[in-house]
C-alpha cells in the first residue's frame, strides 16, 4: 500500500463516487451525476487520480482502484470513514468506564470528587466534539 494520499474535495468526491459505482466511467457521466461544472474539470481530476494510481483506464473509461490509504480516512468496503469518528468511539469507551465507576460510587454511598465529575464532563465533551466533526467531514465528502 502506498503512503497516505491527500486529495482535494472534488477529486475525493470523484474517487468515492467511482469506488461506489465500481465500473468504467467517462468524465461526462461523472460530471452529470455529481453535478460538477464541466467535463474538463472532471478530466483534470481524473488525470490527477490516475497519476496517484487511484484510477486506471479500462474499457473506454476510468475505473477506481481500491486499497489505497487516503489521509484522514479508513476505507471500509467502498466507504471512507473519517478517523475522527473512530477516535470519538475511543472516548465513548472511556466515558462508559467512567460512568460505571460513577454508578459504583453512588451505589456504595461513597463520595464523588469534583475532579471525577470534571473528568466525565471532559470525556463527554471530547467524544461529542470528535463525533460531530467526523460526521461533518463525512457529509462534506459525501455531499
Amino acid at each position: 500500500m502506498k503512503d497516505d494520499i491527500e486529495l482535494s474535495k472534488t477529486a475525493l468526491r470523484i474517487y468515492l463516487y467511482m469506488l461506489d459505482k465500481a465500473k468504467p466511467m467517462g468524465p461526462r457521466e461523472i460530471m452529470r451525476d455529481l453535478e460538477l461544472s464541466s467535463p474538463s474539470l472532471v478530466y483534470y481530476h481524473l488525470k490527477r487520480l490516475e497519476e496517484y494510481g487511484l484510477v486506471t483506464r479500462k474499457d473506454g473509461g476510468y475505473v477506481a482502484v481500491p486499497g489505497y490509504r487516503l489521509k484522514g480516512y479508513i476505507l471500509i468496503g467502498r466507504r471512507l470513514i473519517p478517523h475522527l469518528i473512530f477516535y470519538s468511539f475511543i472516548y465513548f469507551g472511556l466515558l462508559l468506564v467512567e460512568l460505571i465507576g460513577l454508578l459504583i460510587n453512588i451505589f456504595d454511598n461513597e463520595p464523588i470528587s469534583r475532579e471525577f465529575i470534571v473528568l466525565i464532563i471532559f470525556t463527554l465533551a471530547t467524544f461529542l466534539l470528535l463525533l460531530v466533526e467526523g460526521i461533518k467531514h463525512s457529509r462534506y465528502i459525501y455531499k
